[in-house]
């Protein structure tokens, strides 16, 4: 006899398999925005068909019922069929100047890494700093955090954790009850020894979060430093043109403040709430043993690098010139060197100048003028930067997931649905600016808890450029901070890459971040709020609404 399936086992195997559902349901159950939207004679709105577009994007995006990337490709498919978009002008939004920029820093974070640069880095600063659990934490977030404006933050991440690791077990060895809780027993804490005055797990677990949210803050400190951040630079430049006023210059000086002032922030939180107060107030270095043993087991990685390599120098040299180059481009307190060329020259160009450029000179070069090297002449060396490099470090997902967000854009504006929803939030704009401005902020850092950054960007920010133009609100107003806001993901391992990572290397507990990080969302909202009703404003103009935001959805002026 064939007994019954039991109900527990029918609401396990639903649960483990309910990706399919999502992917076959959400599409079906979508038809209704498009049938409810039909007219009298039969014809269904471009507005409506692109929602429903739209909408099926957005839902895969939140739940990750298919890879986000893979969502990314809908466009191609969905705008085409429904007659949004014609095919062409779909796959040109995978490849615009955005992405490109995007590509050129990518590349060149990849020979950053490729030569060791970043370790170097890492390790000069780490020695530097002074003896004591709060200034280590520091050390260790102010690295973190500027790495994490020029390279993945997840690279960066990746990098320090092992680091934390190392040095967690100098300050103080594991006792055999966490050796054998390690193996599965139950065991106790062992208790750093005076003057440190907390457990092992309270300094690893401040020392892994510190690293986590620092990674986070970095990445809002310049125009390439996360994707959300090229969201908001290709979705500016798709529906209001190239001349927003949003530049690299001009983003650095507002981002790299907001992002010193959450860093900042962040460090006095943690300290006070796994070191304790005490911790924070006290202005006495702790000259102990252990962190003797910190400074030169530092000090010996650091000298095992050698001194710097041709390879290191060069990146380094490349590196600044090309940062000096996306500034002075167009700086707008003074003219530019793009001003010297007859056509418009934005970011992208340079950064592929400068990846061409590592492609091209050797890593160790074997030049007849080259005397000091003994190398042999015979062989040829590679550039300082690689294909293999390039292939293995870029993240080539992301460059698909971009273009996704870009197509979005341009089909909300061309089929009319950006006014309409204009047109419908338009009575939030009655609120106080600074109260609309964090009420924003703070339903998008709940948002990206549980959704990519860069899904969430896409999602919200043609929502609030079209909600901005209806009400006559410089779009920059809500873009920026909601921008930036997508980087706040704090309290769950799976809201960035670099949670996730600390997590798994540090064997932190969800309610260990939950307990921080809630507060740090917070935080980070009130003062991306305050910096954007201030410096924004000076910086932006955002009190008046400007003339490239006073076009139609086809581009022209009303």
């Amino acid at each position: 006899m064939v007994r019954p399936a039991h109900g527990g086992s029918c609401v396990r195997a639903a649960l483990r398999f309910w990706r399919t559902p999502v992917v076959v349901l959400t599409p079906l159950l979508a038809l209704i925005v498009p049938l409810l939207a039909r007219q009298q004679n039969g014809e269904i709105p471009q507005e409506a068909l692109c929602g429903y577009s739209i909408i099926v994007m957005a839902v895969y995006w939140m739940t990750e019922a298919l890879p986000i990337q893979v969502t990314a490709l809908l466009p191609v498919v969905l705008f085409p069929i429904t007659g949004v978009l014609t095919t062409k002008e779909v796959c040109g939004q995978y490849m615009t100047s955005a992405n490109m920029l995007f590509f050129g820093g990518l590349m060149v974070a990849a020979a950053v890494e490729h030569s060791n640069l970043h370790l170097r880095i890492a390790l000069r600063v780490l020695s530097l700093m002074g003896t004591g659990i709060k200034w280590l934490m520091l050390g260790f977030m102010g690295v973190t955090m500027f790495l994490s404006m020029w390279i993945s933050n997840t690279a960066t991440t990746a990098m320090m954790a092992p680091i934390i690791e190392r040095l967690v077990n100098i300050l103080v060895e594991p006792s055999a009850d966490e050796e054998d809780q390690e193996q599965g027993a139950k065991g106790s804490m062992a208790p750093l020894r005076p003057p440190l005055g907390v457990t092992r797990r309270q300094l690893s677990t401040a020392l892994y979060i510190s690293v986590a949210y620092a990674a986070n803050c970095g990445g809002t400190g310049t125009l390439t430093g996360t994707n959300p951040n090229l969201v908001l630079k290709g979705q500016l430049d798709e529906l209001f043109g190239a001349e927003t006023g949003l530049t690299y210059a001009n983003f650095m000086l507002f981002g790299v403040p907001s992002m010193l002032l959450c860093t900042l922030l962040a460090w006095i939180w943690l300290v006070i709430l796994f070191l304790g107060i005490k911790q924070f107030w006290c202005c006495k270095d702790e000259d102990s043993s252990q962190f003797a043993e910190v400074k030169r087991s530092l000090q010996q990685r650091y000298r095992d690098l050698g001194p710097m390599s041709f390879h290191e120098g060069m990146v380094l040299f490349l590196f600044v010139v090309l940062v000096l180059l996306w500034f002075l481009r167009s700086p707008r307190f003074i003219p530019g060197w793009a001003e010297l060329f007859p056509t418009a020259i934005s970011d992208a160009t340079p950064a592929i100048f400068i990846v061409v450029l590592m492609f091209i000179i050797p890593a160790k070069p074997n030049f007849a003028f080259w005397s000091a090297t003994s190398r042999d002449q015979t062989k040829v060396s590679q550039g300082l930067l690689t294909w293999k490099a390039v292939h293995e470090k870029v993240p080539w997902g992301v460059l698909v997931l971009l273009g996704g967000g870009f197509a979005m854009a341009r089909a909300a504006k061309d089929s009319g649905l950006s006014v309409l929803i204009g047109d419908r939030l338009s009575f939030a704009f009655d609120l106080p600016p600074a109260a609309l401005v964090f009420i924003v902020c703070l339903f998008t850092a709940m948002v990206t808890e549980v959704s990519s950054n860069t899904a969430t960007a896409t999602v919200l920010l043609p929502v609030l450029a079209a909600a901005a133009q209806d009400a006559g609100v410089n779009p920059i107003y809500l873009m920026l901070p909601t921008t930036m806001t997508c980087s706040y993901a704090f309290m769950l391992p799976v809201a960035t890459p670099p949670n996730a990572i600390v997590h798994q290397a540090g064997g932190l507990k969800t309610k260990d971040m939950i307990r921080a990080g809630a507060l740090m969302n917070v935080l980070c909202v009130a003062v991306i709020t305050l910096m954007t009703n201030t410096l924004g404003v000076a910086l932006f103009d955002l009190h008046t609404f400007p003339a490239w935001a006073n076009v139609t959805r086809n581009g022209t002026a009303t």
